[in-house]
């Protein structure tokens, strides 16, 4: 079987991402786990992790990742602690966005990170990062903002993300919080090219395009949107793509039927998470405004994706992240969202008339 698994491995190495390289990485672990030592099988989840979270499929890459801590845990003398704590941060990233995930399951994930950082002599830096992401989701704004300053100030070390990609996190979480100038600020050396890696500036332009608008910077904002556009792509940004919908919807909607187009089949594919319930929410912003003008134009999946069946779609995830938080806030979150969106539309419409 050692054939079969080596075989599977170099086909893997020059396949794209997607559904089909993740059923030979699949198959590697079956036959790691069977036929080949333990290492082979931690090796073998590892080579997964990465393609999972690609494919859009980040639940997978959870419960790979917790058979490799536990491995790492018997016996850690035989891994890699870089490695292993470099993807636990993924983890981390991740967890909180499935509403499966108890808040008692989340902190302890947490609380597990914090303390092995500590034990391993890291910088809190990466923990305060993801958390203070979680608690803005939650709209805990307080306690969001004492981790983020906490971010800015604590030490860099091997577990940040780089200089760009970071910077770049800086900017989404102060769109996310609502402010939109310190956000602008934040990315400012991004869109200067002073700051640049394999996935920024790219990633930045879907950062900005709805916080232009929002500050009625409608130039520029076209302007990145013609930038940004075919940019991102692959169900692992179907989060972002939902952003790019919102935008072309306010400023091109052909483009925005385009985007709907090519990506509707991730959004029906996705797990219940909460990149599922923004781009549905996007989704339901597009029809809304698709409808209002009386388009006759067949969608795809028209027959399925309906503006009751996205109520029926939203509302469920809203009540299971509710019902996981014990409050009712994702209501106010869908509130502000709609608010902002018809507030772009008027607004861009009437500088266009």
């Amino acid at each position: 079987m050692k054939n079969r698994y080596d075989e599977l491995r170099r086909s893997s190495w020059s396949m794209p991402e997607g559904k089909q390289k993740l059923l030979v990485l699949e198959e590697m672990i079956r036959i790691a786990d069977r036929y080949m030592t333990e290492e082979d099988a931690y090796n073998a989840r590892t080579s997964y992790f990465a393609a999972a979270a690609e494919a859009g499929t980040q639940e997978r890459m959870i419960t790979a990742f917790a058979w490799c801590l536990a491995k790492y845990d018997q016996s850690p003398g035989s891994y890699s602690q870089h490695e292993i704590m470099w993807y636990y941060k993924w983890v981390i990233g991740m967890i909180w966005r499935f509403p499966v995930f108890r808040l008692e399951q989340i902190e302890a994930v947490f609380e597990d990170f914090k303390r092995r950082c500590i034990e391993y002599g890291y910088s809190l830096r990466t923990y305060y990062h993801k958390r203070s992401v979680y608690l803005l989701s939650r709209g805990l704004t307080q306690e969001a903002t004492e981790c983020y300053k906490q971010w800015r100030t604590a030490s860099r070390d091997a577990l940040a993300d780089c200089r760009a990609c970071e910077q770049n996190a800086f900017g989404h979480y102060l769109f996310s919080a609502n402010q939109l100038k310190r956000g602008m600020q934040a990315v400012k050396p991004i869109l200067d090219g002073k700051m640049v890696c394999r996935s920024i500036p790219q990633a930045t332009y879907s950062e900005v395009m709805v916080p232009l608008l929002k500050l009625k910077q409608y130039e520029e904002a076209v302007a990145v949107g013609k930038k940004a556009f075919r940019t991102i792509k692959g169900p692992q940004f179907i989060e972002e793509q939902g952003v790019f919908l919102e935008f072309f919807t306010v400023t091109d909607l052909p483009k925005a039927v385009k985007i709907y187009n090519e990506t509707i089949r991730y959004g029906l594919e996705y797990k219940p998470s909460w990149e599922r319930f923004n781009y549905l929410l996007s989704v339901r912003l597009f029809l809304q405004e698709w409808h209002r003008k009386k388009r006759r134009k067949k969608l795809v999946e028209d027959g399925r994706v309906t503006l009751d069946w996205l109520e029926q779609e939203i509302a469920s995830l809203a009540d299971a992240f509710n019902r996981r938080n014990g409050d009712d806030y994702m209501l106010a979150y869908m509130t502000d969202k709609e608010t902002h969106m018809s507030r772009m539309i008027e607004a861009f419409q009437q500088r266009v008339e």
